[in-house]
């Protein structure tokens, strides 16, 4: 005969069931949401849901090879996480004249110095501004930054020494309306040979300016008299990317580079919107999972300098 079980046997029998599935389903929720928020891989079944195929006959051609900055050719050949930062590491842009590069923290706003090596040479804290998610070297110390929550460009000297920096004073211009969404303006890249900042929106929808007349015959940088030029209709054929990060101009052929966070990839654009390279940032040999790519700059011999949060830094080369 077997031994009859007692109701607290039962009670503790059913307890560790429901334990096991649980974790089972906590395990799988915490799977979904890494998989979702850093991986992204809601976006190829939207892409599929909503009937958005890139046509890789646009993109990569080698007929265009030549007249192209062939993102194709990229590879990673260093990657670091910047200890001294915890997170919001984002935009980035290369300083010439310094041979420096110079990224932005959102949280708490502050531009930061970095060597090619992805170490900290120099701090400024921001005040006046919040929600700094873009930077782009101009010149002469200034730089522009974006202002993501208010919709707005502003401009800024670095001092010559490391230190805060106030802005409430700063030239500011609104390209946009404010928003509390997170998907306000997002990037910036100037192109110093024909004078033209172009500004990108990350989504909500998507969106490209270039502005004219920023800084060339002026004392200083500045947003008077300039003209100001809506390319989104560019971006109409994008329709498979669902966000932009990041924008910099390849200034040999005047083309530009735009970094999407959620698709994970690296698109060319000509000077007159047309597709010319394409790079997906985690399907090469050696490549590394890239969680949240927030920003881009070219540098010199043609090395691509890339972060992402939390704080890590990538360069590629060809």
């Amino acid at each position: 005969m077997s031994t009859p079980v007692s109701p607290q046997s039962r009670a503790k029998r059913l307890l560790l069931r429901i334990l096991l599935i649980l974790a089972i389903v906590a395990g799988v929720g915490y799977y979904l949401y890494y998989a979702i928020r850093y991986q992204h891989l809601h976006v190829p079944v939207l892409n599929w849901l909503q009937q958005h195929e890139q046509n890789d006959q646009h993109w990569n051609q080698p007929a265009l090879h030549a007249d192209s900055f062939p993102l194709q050719d990229y590879r990673l050949t260093y990657s670091r996480s910047i200890p001294q930062i915890e997170k919001n590491l984002s935009g980035l842009t290369y300083m010439e004249d310094h041979q420096t590069l110079l990224a932005v923290l959102n949280r708490p706003p502050t531009i930061l110095e970095l060597d090619l090596q992805g170490n900290i040479q120099a701090t400024y804290p921001l005040d006046g501004i919040s929600d700094t998610e873009g930077i782009s070297y101009l010149g002469n110390g200034q730089v522009a930054l974006s202002n993501e929550k208010h919709g707005r460009i502003v401009l800024a000297q670095l001092p010559e020494q490391p230190g805060r920096l106030d802005l409430s004073q700063a030239p500011t211009l609104s390209l946009g309306p404010a928003d509390s969404d997170n998907g306000g303006l997002e990037g910036l890249g100037y192109d110093h040979i024909r004078d033209q900042l172009y500004v990108v929106k990350e989504h909500s929808p998507k969106g490209l300016f270039r502005l004219h007349g920023l800084c060339a015959e002026k004392p200083t940088c500045s947003f008077d008299n300039i003209q100001i030029e809506d390319l989104s209709q560019w971006l109409t054929t994008l329709d498979f990317i669902h966000d932009f990060a990041s924008v910099i101009v390849e200034p040999e052929r005047g083309h530009i580079i735009l970094l999407s966070e959620q698709n994970q990839a690296l698109l060319e654009l000509d000077d007159h919107g047309e597709p010319r390279s394409y790079r997906a940032l985690n399907h090469q040999h050696n490549d590394q999972n890239i969680p949240q790519a927030e920003g881009i700059t070219l540098g010199p011999n043609g090395h691509l300098y890339l972060v992402s949060e939390p704080n890590l830094f990538y360069v590629f080369t060809r």
